[in-house]
């Protein structure tokens, strides 16, 4: 069965997306957003308060064409987005976190100047 997502996938970005450092994988509670929608039977995920937070019942991709997002879990009991620091950083992209925001760098970013590396 191939699903065609309704919903804009950037949105999916900007709207209750959080990108979390200790996720293990993408995830996602609304499957608007996935394409090449495939149905799993997996385990199930913790999150919040429960230990038995949702099941995985399938799996997609996120394209919002700067950055896309390959193997996103839909687990139907998320309310938010959670986008894998780990996934991001298989797919050769750097993670910066700040005191105000976080930003996913291409794979082509450069660093200019290596003694602003305070730790490797």
């Amino acid at each position: 069965m191939i699903y065609r997502p309704q919903g804009n996938p950037q949105q999916a970005l900007r709207d209750k997306g959080v990108i979390d450092s200790g996720c293990s994988r993408h995830m996602t509670g609304n499957m608007s957003y996935l394409s090449d929608f495939e149905k799993l039977n997996r385990g199930y995920v913790a999150f919040g308060a429960n230990p038995k937070g949702g099941k995985i019942t399938g799996k997609g991709k996120i394209k919002t064409g700067k950055l896309d997002f390959d193997d996103v879990y839909f687990v139907k009991e998320l309310k938010f987005n959670l986008f894998s620091v780990s996934q991001m950083c298989d797919k050769k992209n750097s993670v910066l976190f700040t005191d105000i925001e976080c930003l996913v760098l291409s794979s082509d970013f450069k660093l200019s100047d290596a003694s602003q590396v305070l730790l490797k």
